[in-house]
């Protein structure tokens, strides 16, 4: 229980310090102090940095193809032209490997007529079979028509001889009836009537058959030779018509395609062999020798303008928000005296690692300057109005471990002493600082010009400062002070 209450204290105390501690203040006599307003001074910042020299445009020469050396034209330190040429590659592979895929070309297009060939003689075939097949529509037209025909005729026939023996019956009848003839002669008669109507019989079945199954059955089958036929005839054409289309290629096409590209390629090589200097300058590196292979986008040279030079500063990635072009920077070259002059040209946008590179142009003796050279440099940052106290005005505390932060990150915290002129309460006062050196404090927040604070012999301030830490341990007691003449 007592260690809650413990740590409840503790979080009211931290309270009060993130409100200025108002209202606590320490009193004691016998330690004479002095009153001190907060001042604007001007300062003038610096950032110290190392680099070395270098070249302002570094042109890198890149192999355009993969492939082997045959010549190299330069040497490592050769001052060379636009247009000069700087080394050749060997075409005897190019030149071999492009015969070869001609020929694979010649193949696959050989392939191809072949099919085309092919596919137009089954063409051909099919139209000749459906030119015979409209023939044999015609003939079977014509067939089924005259078997109507032929048995309309016999039906016609019998039944006109059947009328004939109808006829010859009843008069053979009559005269069998005055026993002018034999019953056998009626019999034979009527045997040949009944014979006629058999056939009749059958005539008309037969006609029948015809119109119902013969001819559909006929004329359906033949339909359905001459719809295969069309339709191999589209399929045919449809493959004749892929050919032409570029769109739709089938795998001899695709590879035909693909070995022209190649073969375009390796014209280009060819063609493109002896590589020429992009621009003039002087060759500050060469990583190509006779002979040697090659790979696409390997770099092999690189050429630099003698005349074109600049230094590149490493500088702390902290101080990147306060750098800017045109920023004055002093060089220090070793044996070179006094140090030379330069401002910043360009400024890295981005830091790798917790470092960003400042590109420092020299403006004075220019010729002391040679690439690789290192230098240390000092950056003059403009100047700025702080507000600054004296340093050992200022107490430092760390800040105890607990949840309770009044600012996240922090680990320490400030303080001053203020006082109340009036009433002479002298309290602490806790303050944001910024830059510290030896004469001064920076006061980013927490003070005014017109704050009053508190300063004093080293003895009173010790003597102050050691009751802030009886303060922090709670162990609080007032604070009455003398004051002297002073600020």
């Amino acid at each position: 229980m007592e260690k809650v209450r413990d740590i409840l204290a503790l979080v009211v105390i931290l309270g009060l310090l993130g409100a200025s501690l108002a209202g606590i203040y320490f009193l004691q006599k016998g330690i004479e102090v002095q009153i001190y307003n907060p001042q604007h001074r001007s300062v003038v910042r610096t950032i110290d940095a190392v680099g070395e020299v270098r070249f302002v445009e570094n042109k890198d020469i890149y192999a355009p193809f993969t492939g082997r050396v045959s010549d190299v034209y330069v040497r490592k330190g050769d001052r060379v032209e636009a247009g000069d040429l700087l080394f050749s590659y060997s075409s005897t592979e190019w030149e071999e490997a492009l015969v070869k895929k001609e020929l694979q070309i010649k193949r696959f297009k050989d392939q191809l007529e072949g099919e085309i060939t092919g596919l137009e003689r089954e063409l051909a075939q099919l139209e000749e079979n459906h030119l015979d097949w409209i023939l044999r529509e015609e003939e079977l037209e014509f067939f089924i028509e005259r078997q109507k025909q032929d048995l309309e005729r016999l039906i016609e026939d019998l039944e006109k001889n059947l009328e004939r023996e109808k006829e010859e019956l009843a008069y053979l009848e009559d005269l069998l009836e005055g026993q002018h003839i034999s019953r056998r002669d009626v019999e034979k008669v009527q045997e040949r009537a009944e014979a006629i109507k058999r056939d009749l019989t059958r005539a008309k079945e037969d006609w029948d058959r015809l119109n119902r199954v013969e001819a559909p059955l006929k004329k359906e089958n033949l339909e359905r030779e001459g719809e295969r036929i069309k339709n191999n005839i589209a399929r045919v054409k449809g493959k004749i018509e892929k050919f032409n289309n570029p769109h739709v290629l089938n795998i001899a096409q695709e590879e035909i395609k693909i070995l022209e590209k190649e073969i375009n390629r390796l014209q280009e090589q060819i063609s493109r062999r002896e590589i020429e200097a992009p621009v003039s300058g002087c060759l500050t590196s060469l990583k190509v020798e006779k002979g040697q292979q090659i790979n696409v986008d390997n770099k092999v040279m690189a050429i630099n303008d003698p005349e074109l030079l600049e230094i590149v500063l490493k500088v702390d990635s902290k101080n990147f928000h306060r750098l800017k072009e045109g920023l004055e920077v002093e060089v220090e070259l070793e044996d070179v005296h006094p140090p030379l002059s330069g401002e910043v040209k360009w400024i890295s946008s981005w830091a790798e690692p917790n470092q960003v590179e400042v590109g420092v142009l020299i403006t004075d003796r220019r010729d002391l300057i040679k690439p690789g050279m290192q230098v240390q440099a000092t950056i003059n940052l403009q100047g700025r109005r702080l507000l600054v106290i004296p340093p050992y005005a200022v107490f430092e505390r760390k800040l105890p471990e607990t949840r309770m932060v009044i600012r996240e990150g922090e680990e320490t915290a400030h303080y001053v002493f203020l006082v109340d002129k009036d009433t002479r309460e002298v309290y602490p006062h806790r303050i944001r600082i910024g830059q510290v050196n030896e004469d001064f404090v920076e006061v980013i927040s927490g003070l005014s010009a017109s704050s009053n604070l508190v300063i004093g012999s080293p003895q009173a301030l010790n003597q102050l400062g050691a009751k802030l830490s009886e303060w922090e341990r709670r162990h609080i007691e007032e604070l009455k002070v003398n004051f002297t003449e002073g600020n």
